[in-house]
């Protein structure tokens, strides 16, 4: 029996839809909540060859959403995947990347994409695929998760005039919280990538109506939906950006770190700072001092007898601050809490 005859069997399908899915490469990157189950379902529909790119392993957290990983796994998402698609469908191509995407390596690996689906949870990823794709005329499908929401959206990328991401957001925000900060219901991640693989098959095979030049919001504990029309708004020139830009990783930024087993015996050499939102935030000592994520030039002051151990709850969002504080006051001795407040938690915990 053929493997796509349910497919085939659709009249505005048919044959030819299929034919469009077995010819077509589709690059996805990142492979954690939304990828894996994006990729799964694209595998089923018989996509000719999937392209999958992520150099982070498993993370137990992270795996009530990511459910073709168990958290124990050594290897590479990617590579843990490609090994589970190719049980699922074995004629179908998969090619895996076992790297961040980069500005340096995006070009090659990104190139021969028919579509990108975007599924990280990086701001900074998330413009440089937009931007590298936008310029390279390649579709874009977008997408995003925070707490119990997701967002979805597609960049045709062929015309001058299509819209992209800086059309909704012109300028990345570094201060969005992510999963591991604030949490995630694990069924929005689901339900986001199969959105975005539905998005993909219908693309490709010209079914149906696109959320091209929409923005479509789903809450997952009310099922509210609402589609944005979005208008063309970026004016700036996008090659100028893309020269100009770095899209460094929050995870990659060259942020000195200090873990909280060689700080704990040591503390009085140490100023903490806390820059977790004040209904989350939590003392590690008595002379913490807490700030806002915007109140950069108190740095200068507090900085100035001690060394600065900078927290938040994860120790990502800490990086970015201290980052931006940086690019102001360049000589500050500025160090990040590793893992952050969590991390700290655990470290007691632990004895």
């Amino acid at each position: 029996m053929d493997r796509y005859i349910r497919h085939k069997l659709l009249s505005e399908f048919g044959v030819e839809g299929q034919s469009k899915l077995s010819s077509a490469t589709i690059a996805i990157v990142g492979c954690g909540g939304l990828g894996n189950i994006a990729a799964a379902y694209l595998a089923g529909a018989g996509i000719g060859h999937l392209i999958l790119i992520d150099g982070d392993s498993p993370d137990i957290t992270n795996v009530h959403r990511q459910i073709f990983y168990t958290g124990s796994e050594t290897e590479t998402k990617a590579g843990v995947l490609k090994h589970k698609l190719d049980a699922l469908n074995p004629s179908i191509n998969i090619t895996i990347h076992e790297e961040r995407l980069s500005k340096s390596n995006c070009e090659n690996l990104l190139a021969d994409a028919d579509i990108v689906l975007e599924c990280t949870d990086d701001v900074m990823c998330k413009y440089l695929v937009n931007d590298f794709c936008a310029l390279e005329s390649i579709p874009m499908i977008y997408g995003a998760i925070h707490k119990y929401e997701g967002y979805v959206s597609v960049f045709r990328n062929l015309e001058e005039s299509d819209i992209h991401l800086r059309d909704i957001f012109p300028q990345p925000d570094l201060n969005i919280p992510n999963c591991s900060e604030v949490g995630v219901l694990n069924t929005i991640a689901g339900l986001i990538g199969i959105i975005q693989a539905n998005e993909a098959i219908k693309f490709l095979a010209e079914l149906g109506t696109s959320l091209e030049g929409t923005l479509l919001t789903y809450n997952v504990l009310t099922y509210d939906q609402l589609k944005l029309k979005i208008n063309k708004s970026w004016d700036e020139d996008l090659e100028d950006v893309w020269e100009q830009s770095e899209y460094t990783s929050m995870d990659c930024l060259h942020i000195d770190e200090l873990s909280w087993e060689k700080v704990k015996d040591h503390q009085d050499q140490y100023q903490l700072v806390s820059i977790m939102p004040a209904a989350e935030h939590q003392n590690i000592n008595e002379s913490v001092i807490h700030l806002a994520t915007n109140e950069h030039e108190k740095m200068v002051q507090i900085a100035g007898n001690k060394p600065v151990i900078i927290y938040c709850r994860s120790g990502k969002k800490s990086k970015v601050f201290i980052s931006q504080v940086l690019e102001s006051y360049p000589t500050l001795r500025l160090y990040n809490l590793e893992g952050g407040y969590m991390n700290y938690q655990k470290t007691e915990a632990l004895g």
